[in-house]
């Protein structure tokens, strides 16, 4: 019987790719005037990262999600406007729980072709 680690080579290559996502989603709440953009491409990424960790996708789906948060807070400058600022917050807080949700779908696909 065989352990392997949870934090293995391939997760934190899947990590790189997470951080690379979470900055394409990033980019899309900001410079889009609607949230139909962000949702779309949230939940893409998620699904891809998904499929890549079947098991693990739970775990890169966190991370996604505070990386959204964190950089949305820390290094997005906020809009003048307060309707900007709502369709920016709402393209935020969806993309955060749709990234949860295609994650899961994502791992759903993986498995289930993984079993044929």
């Amino acid at each position: 019987m065989t352990t392997s680690s949870f934090f293995d080579r391939r997760l934190f290559l899947n990590l790189g790719l997470t951080l690379l996502s979470s900055i394409v989603i990033l980019v899309c709440i900001k410079l889009t005037a609607s949230i139909h953009l962000p949702y779309f491409v949230a939940t893409a990424l998620a699904t891809g990262l998904g499929f890549l960790e079947s098991r693990r996708g739970w775990f890169l789906a966190v991370v996604q999600a505070v990386l959204i948060w964190l950089g949305y807070m820390l290094i997005v400058p906020t809009p003048d406007g307060p309707a900007d600022r709502d369709i920016e917050n709402f393209g935020l807080y969806g993309s955060m729980i749709l990234t949860f949700v295609g994650s899961f779908i994502g791992g759903l696909l993986k498995r289930a072709l993984d079993r044929g």
